[in-house]
């Protein structure tokens, strides 16, 4: 019998990804060991007295049974308490519920928002989740060009009319990935009076709310308004450093937030109640944990400035996020075929910015998920490649 798949499945996007780590496996048979500057997986582990919870609540025969649909309350209760605090935003139970992890959360919002035909307002260049979900619910994708000469923020006045009218659900994302810019609270007022204009819900992906540099990067629910047209998604992977917990949250507009809900009940059911304490102890203990880790990503990221700048390579150079934004010599650059060759000579992964969206072909996504002399290595590495190619 042959087995197809469905078109929804197919619509996959991020083929550079799976390909490179194939090539990096590759090399890594052969006894080459590479540097990735690629990857988004922080490389600190979990706080130990955050994991030290977790095997404390793992015992509890309370948790042993279906963790309740959109979480716990004692986590909800954590989460408007860190919400308060952090942005000084005011939120009900009724407009927080629970995911395994930001993905699954991003995912959701088309299913629940958008019927087939649909548009979603996307970034471009943007993380590939925003793509997937739309995908997966039939939806079309019209996509906001992020600019360097309009700071990676989009320009609402140029998405036509007749797209206004069809668009159901807008993604934003800052600090944003793959570039590292940062948002305004000028620009939030906007997008509040853009979505209530037009009657298009706004999810904020709030995934490096933490890791920024400078002024703190403001919560899109501090704006005005921002709860009758929008939510935000909120994830402890880097904050805290547990991506392999899966766990987040949406908080915002209760009618979104019950709908999200639904989902969670209907199609994937629960996070572990043990995973849900030990994340409502993070949320109230771990400031110091927390100033921390955003030092050591500072520090990271200024150590891979200097070289670049050293170089006179331009490079954005990062509101937040564990991300540089590195633009090749030449504005016809192929990314693509710079990353390929980047990883075959100098052993090397970064990813290429097409890889995000059509405006981010010429540039390179470098991660700082590495420390500080193994970032010095691999900037060296592809600074002396870039000159070796263009010059």
């Amino acid at each position: 019998m042959e087995i197809k798949s469905s078109d929804r499945i197919n619509r996959r996007t991020a083929h550079f990804l799976a390909q490179q780590q194939n090539h990096i496996q590759r090399l890594n048979d052969q006894g080459i060991k590479v540097i990735n500057l690629g990857r988004g997986n922080p490389d600190l582990p979990t706080s130990p007295n955050i994991v030290e919870k977790l095997n404390e609540e793992s015992l509890n025969p309370k948790n042993h049974g279906y963790p309740p649909y959109g979480g716990k309350e004692s986590l909800k209760i954590e989460i408007i308490n860190f919400y308060l605090k952090e942005y000084g935003v005011h939120l009900q139970r009724d407009e927080v519920t629970i995911f395994n992890g930001s993905l699954a959360a991003l995912t959701a919002l088309p299913m629940i928002l958008v019927n087939p035909n649909e548009v979603i307002l996307s970034p471009d260049p943007a993380f590939f989740g925003y793509q997937n979900g739309a995908y997966m619910a039939g939806g079309k994708v019209y996509r906001m060009e992020l600019t360097a000469k309009n700071r990676y923020l989009p320009d609402l006045k140029q998405i036509p009319a007749d797209i206004r009218k069809k668009a159901k659900l807008m993604f934003l994302n800052y600090p944003h990935n793959p570039t590292g810019a940062g948002a305004t609270s000028d620009f939030f007022e906007n997008v509040v009076h853009f979505a209530e204009k037009n009657e298009i819900v706004v999810a904020h992906d709030f995934a490096y709310s933490d890791i920024s540099f400078g002024k703190k990067a403001p919560s899109f629910l501090a704006t005005r308004n921002a709860k009758t047209v929008g939510v935000e998604i909120y994830t402890l992977s880097k904050t805290f450093n547990m991506a392999g917990w899966r766990i987040a949250f949406a908080v915002g507009n209760r009618k979104v937030i019950k709908l999200l809900k639904q989902y969670v009940q209907s199609s994937l059911g629960g996070t572990f109640g043990a995973i849900q304490d030990a994340a409502s102890f993070a949320l109230k203990t771990q400031d110091m944990e927390r100033a921390n880790l955003k030092q050591t990503y500072l520090t990271r990221r200024n150590v891979a400035l200097s070289i670049l700048k050293e170089a006179k390579i331009e490079v954005l150079p990062s509101a937040g996020t564990f991300f540089l934004w590195v633009k090749l010599p030449l504005d016809s650059a192929d990314d693509i075929e710079f990353a390929k060759k980047l990883l075959e000579k100098k052993h090397i992964a970064v990813v290429a910015g097409s890889t995000f969206g059509s405006k981010g072909r010429g540039y390179l996504r470098v991660s700082l998920v590495s420390s500080t002399t193994v970032i010095k290595e691999g900037m060296t590495r592809l600074v002396d490649f870039i000159k070796n190619s263009y010059n």
